[in-house]
């Protein structure tokens, strides 16, 4: 919105210091054709413009602005209230001078809204990494390296999606500038609307096109079960030229870490996490119940379903299905924490058949085979451990395997096919 406004300046310093002239008999024929318009003062008010230009800089920058607030306030009503896109869009169409006063009205509390929001969220991650003794992702960077590879080969695969972010980030911003020209040359409002309506699906597109550019770095744990590689293109990705890092993929990064047998650092990368909206902190706390079980901490686990519990995802049915699972696996820790083993074991069972990805059929088959260790079934264990083993990779639930198959061995020989004569 910020951006808007700037623009907005800019596009209203060209136009009207291109010779445009308030005093001009355009204007003045124009205007004065309104009933009840008083020409001479009328005059006087264009006059004083003409030596103010500041307040139409201001009042043109202000209008765009509320053009571009509006479309964010239909996007935050139709996910707080669970209201249809279409409705938003049907106000937009046939009530766009209305809309529009109303974006710019609420403009400046907006903006006040936004720049409180930001400062609240940077105090609020700079508090909590000077609990945990750390400045900056550049220090996260660097705890990795320590204890963990930094894959050099994957280096390319994330500068060419970076490449291609960048490029779509540039397509955004060309079109949010064309849709700014269009505003100010366009004086026909529902031609206006048509096309914003078209500008709001143009740019949910190249939005999701982002995200799809990502998918060579997410595959490389969600399908290739290799969360070192993943993690190193995350780091090479979000690392800019002068070798400073900002972490941008913190949830697929602690995700990484989780995987690597290594809580205590995805903990920290999730202390900068911006938990922006109701979806974001679910995910938050969702991970760092994962975490809290690595780290055999109760108390947190017990804050991780609390805070969860009260979350509310305005995406309807939806919704209500994503917690509803994001809440059994909280659940699910808990009861593995308590020895609750089969009610764990039949989460797993039934997430093993659900799963979509290789991980996540790699995190089942382990701990239906650590259960079945549990209760010495043995044949069982085999089985599932040798499936972590199949389909595993990198993930460190193949080590853990090895060493359960190993005491296996001793425990539960496999028996052999040799016939004795």
């Amino acid at each position: 919105m910020s951006v808007a406004f700037v623009v907005g300046l800019a596009l209203s310093a060209v136009v009207f210091s291109s010779g445009v002239d308030l005093n001009s008999d355009m204007f003045s024929s124009a205007l004065s054709q309104a009933p009840g318009v008083n020409t001479e003062a009328l005059n006087q008010v264009l006059t004083y413009l003409q030596n103010n230009m500041w307040i139409l800089y201001l009042g043109d920058a202000l209008l765009i602005s509320g053009i571009i607030n509006i479309i964010y306030i239909g996007q935050y009503v139709t996910a707080r209230f669970n209201i249809s896109p279409w409705i938003i869009m049907f106000l937009i169409f046939f009530l766009p001078e209305y809309m529009i006063y109303i974006g710019t009205l609420l403009v400046i509390p907006a903006f006040i809204v936004c720049i409180y929001g930001m400062l609240s969220l940077r105090s609020s991650i700079s508090k909590e990494r000077r609990e945990f003794n750390f400045s900056n992702d550049d220090e996260l960077v660097r705890m990795y390296k320590i204890h963990h590879n930094l894959d050099e080969s994957y280096k390319e695969l994330a500068k060419t999606c970076r490449k291609n972010v960048r490029k779509l980030n540039g397509i955004y911003a060309l079109g949010i500038v064309a849709l700014l020209v269009i505003l100010i040359l366009i004086n026909n409002m529902l031609l206006l609307a048509v096309l914003l309506m078209f500008y709001l699906f143009a740019f949910n597109l190249v939005l999701r096109y982002r995200a799809v550019s990502l998918l060579p770095i997410t595959r490389l744990l969600y399908e290739d079960c290799d969360p070192e590689a993943c993690a190193s293109a995350i780091i090479y990705y979000c690392t800019n030229s002068k070798g400073h890092t900002r972490l941008k993929q913190h949830t697929l990064l602690a995700q990484c870490l989780i995987y690597l047998n290594d809580p205590e650092l995805a903990q920290d990368v999730l202390i900068s996490y911006p938990r922006k909206d109701a979806a974001s902190s679910l995910q938050y706390w969702s991970l760092m119940s994962y975490i809290d079980y690595m780290l055999k901490d109760e108390d947190g686990l017990s804050r991780c379903k609390e805070e969860a519990q009260s979350i509310r995802l305005h995406y309807g049915r939806a919704g209500i299905m994503i917690q509803s699972e994001e809440m059994a696996a909280i659940e699910n820790k808990i009861h593995l924490m308590d020895g609750d083993f089969n009610t764990c074991k039949k989460y797993y069972l039934q997430g093993l058949q659900r799963a979509n990805f290789p991980f996540q059929q790699v995190d089942s088959c382990y701990y239906i085979a650590l259960i079945s260790f549990v209760e010495e079934d043995y044949k069982l264990a085999r089985m599932y451990f040798e499936k972590v083993l199949e389909i595993g990779n990198r993930m460190y639930f193949v080590e853990k395997a090895k060493n359960y198959l190993a005491k296996i061995d001793k425990i539960y020989p496999e028996p052999t096919n040799d016939v004795v004569e």
